[in-house]
């Protein structure tokens, strides 16, 4: 009788482990990774400071040096998170700093402008310079195809998920939405990324790149279409709180 009950047991346990090994075997375990660009070899581009309208300024001299180390130490790490594997890096970026922006600061080619209104009020806001240095590095080309909100956010989300990652994060309202861009998408991709898929930012990035972006690439990841995927986005961000 006890042997029966054993023998019983035995088999019970055979079958649930080999249902779980089942399960497993058919669970796309690579959603579940975080892939990074493997970039070992990628050039870094020489970073050239340009002080020539504020010579005599050296508090935001200052700023600029601490602003260009940060951007020759962060560029291969931003490399290894987009879609960067053929993509041959400027030999130059400029790093320049201008009396007259209207922005904190602007990427036109391989020069990053920065205010000096900004910096003098915000000394702290380096993040800023990733944000733009991001955009150097994602030198998409001019399409209608890519989408200014998808471009912005892409930035912020390498800004304040990556090297902000420690920042408290603003909750996003019930009235906003995805095409929005910068902090905004930049949330809306980390939660996908998170929820569904840690490859979502490469892909999309790498369609960004090639002039193949379509919404649909949302529902080939995610299996949900961009409407659906916000509505789960902002409950979540509701129930949550934040």
């Amino acid at each position: 009788m006890i042997s029966t009950i054993v023998r019983t047991l035995l088999l019970t346990l055979l079958l649930v482990h080999a249902c779980h090994q089942s399960a497993l075997a058919q669970t796309n375990l690579e959603r579940l990774r975080f892939p990074l660009t493997k970039s070992e070899a990628l050039r870094s581009p020489t970073f050239v400071l340009d002080v020539s309208e504020v010579p005599d300024d050296a508090v935001s001299q200052k700023w600029g040096e601490n602003a260009k180390e940060l951007c020759e130490e962060w560029f291969p790490v931003l490399c290894k998170f987009l879609s960067t594997d053929t993509w041959t890096p400027p030999e130059m970026i400029r790093l320049v700093i201008k009396k007259e922006l209207e922005a904190p600061g602007s990427t036109s080619g391989h020069a990053i402008s920065v205010s000096l209104k900004w910096i003098t009020e915000h000394p702290d806001d380096f993040g800023m310079v990733i944000h733009e240095l991001v955009h150097v590095i994602q030198n998409y080309p001019h399409s209608r195809k890519n989408p200014g909100w998808l471009v912005e956010g892409i930035a912020d989300y390498l800004r304040y998920w990556k090297y902000e990652a420690e920042a408290p994060r603003r909750r996003i309202e019930a009235t906003a939405s995805y095409r929005d861009g910068y902090g905004t998408s930049g949330a809306f991709l980390a939660w996908m990324t998170w929820k569904y898929d840690r490859r979502v930012v490469r892909r999309l990035d790498s369609a960004l790149r090639m002039s193949e972006y379509k919404d649909s690439i949302f529902r080939d990841v995610t299996g949900k279409d961009l409407p659906e995927l916000w509505t789960e986005f902002l409950e979540f961000e509701q129930r949550e709180g934040r």
